[in-house]
């Protein structure tokens, strides 16, 4: 099989839908002063002609006194699929946009939806990452999530630089605030399924692998199975060498020191722990 048999590729891009504004919205409506009640209207009237309903709303204040309003949407198209959006309004207008999909979308599956709180005690509306703004975390098709920073007058989602999609968080390094995390996904049939989890935190305006607790934490965990002997102990002992900062050559030598060792009765091992050990060599050479 191929080294890049698993490498999960993950992009900025996205298929993001946003309505258009209701008819009887003009130009000059929207350009003139107006109140984040006025804007939260008229997400509401474009919200009742998409045939969505109110689903969560969190308000707040950011760091300059002005505030800011979180809205979910939730409906259903005519085959009875799932359509959500998001929309946040300052005084200054309707900053970010997300949704609603389109039918044919949301019949593949396709979504996009506010996630109110990662693991019951980080709220969106909330500053997640520690840079002074308030967050939104929102998840996509798969529970792949996003996290966008507020502004006054716009929204942005930071960069996330992970090799595998990021869908749940913990906390890694004990500082209060969530780190990301996701799953290197195993295929179907293999017969060698080790836990690979990969971890990004925040810094320097985005989510990134490298970081001294990321390394930390992998160190870690390394250290804590370092006796353990299984197959996919073996791998996951050097994912988490690798991830730690250790010289890529030494643990993947290693780890060929290891599929040598295997004995011939266990061929099967031998060649699921060499796709694996590809997979690592891969994972590496698309970092560089």
């Amino acid at each position: 099989m191929h080294a890049a048999w698993l490498l999960v590729s993950v992009g900025c891009t996205s298929d993001h839908h946003v309505s258009p504004w209701p008819k009887d919205v003009s130009l000059q409506s929207l350009m003139r002063a107006s109140t984040m009640e006025e804007h939260l209207e008229r997400v509401a009237a474009e919200m009742q002609v998409e045939g969505l309903a109110l689903d969560t709303e969190v308000c707040g204040e950011l760091d300059d006194a002005e505030t800011f309003c979180i809205r979910s949407y939730r409906g259903q198209d005519d085959l009875g699929n799932q359509r959500r959006a998001v929309r946040v309004a300052t005084r200054y207008g309707v900053v970010m946009a997300l949704g609603p999909t389109s039918s044919h979308d949301a019949m593949r599956g396709v979504e996009i939806a506010l996630v109110p709180s990662l693991d019951e005690a980080w709220k969106s509306g909330t500053d997640l990452n520690g840079d002074g703004m308030p967050d939104v975390v929102v998840a996509r098709s798969g529970g792949v999530l996003e996290v966008w920073g507020l502004h006054a007058r716009g929204a942005s989602p930071y960069p996330i630089d992970a090799l595998v999609p990021v869908t749940g968080a913990m906390d890694v390094d004990g500082d209060g605030r969530p780190d990301l995390t996701g799953t290197v996904p195993v295929p179907p049939g293999e017969s060698l399924v080790p836990s690979l989890v990969e971890v990004v935190s925040f810094a320097a305006g985005r989510y990134r692998a490298d970081t001294p607790s990321v390394r930390g934490f992998h160190a870690r965990r390394g250290r804590e199975m370092a006796e353990e002997r299984s197959g996919a102990a073996h791998v996951e002992r050097a994912w988490h060498a690798l991830r730690s900062g250790k010289d890529s050559a030494k643990v993947l030598k290693a780890l060929d020191d290891v599929i040598e060792g295997v004995d011939d009765r266990s061929a099967e091992e031998r060649a699921a722990l060499r796709r694996w050990r590809n997979w690592l060599a891969s994972a590496v050479a698309k970092e560089k």
